[in-house]
């Protein structure tokens, strides 16, 4: 039973941050002309989807430990897996997006993006940069995840 669980959160973790990620967030962008507007949208969504993964990832650890004592070998890989999931997750969420909103706000005061120092623009674009690539790491451990998994009829 614990397999089965730990299976269903595993896909709909990925399936929601593939959703959220590479579906939802770019619509916006194409749906709604003004961009700060579609970015606020945005960051509103991956704070709700931040802390999803992180109760999932908890969950998904939880049951994988769990399940250590019956497939050792392949249960301590998976669960090293999950734990890099949870610390890029951590580090995307309690570092990166904190620290792209003050950029963000830092931005809007100064005028917004057209006339603000081009450094700011620069460092919003790094941070944006980073957070996407660390989105995607979690994304693919996650795919790799799935395709480990061993279903038994």
């Amino acid at each position: 039973m614990r397999e089965r669980i730990y299976i269903v959160v595993l896909t709909m973790l990925v399936g929601a941050q593939a959703a959220v990620g590479y579906l939802v967030a770019p619509t916006l962008f194409d749906v709604i002309s003004d961009r700060s507007y579609a970015g606020s949208i945005a960051g509103a969504i991956f704070e709700r989807m931040g802390w999803l993964s992180l109760v999932g990832l908890l969950m998904l650890l939880g049951l994988r430990w769990k399940l250590d004592k019956t497939l050792i070998a392949r249960a301590k890989w998976d669960s090293a897996i999950i734990l890099a999931m949870l610390g890029l997750t951590a580090l995307g969420h309690f570092l990166i997006r904190p620290w792209i909103a003050h950029v963000r706000a830092t931005i809007q005061q100064s005028g917004g993006f057209e006339t603000c120092d081009p450094a700011m623009r620069a460092q919003f674009g790094l941070l944006h940069g980073t957070s996407s690539l660390i989105f995607l790491l979690v994304f693919i451990l996650g795919l790799s995840l799935i395709f480990r998994l061993r279903l038994k009829p």
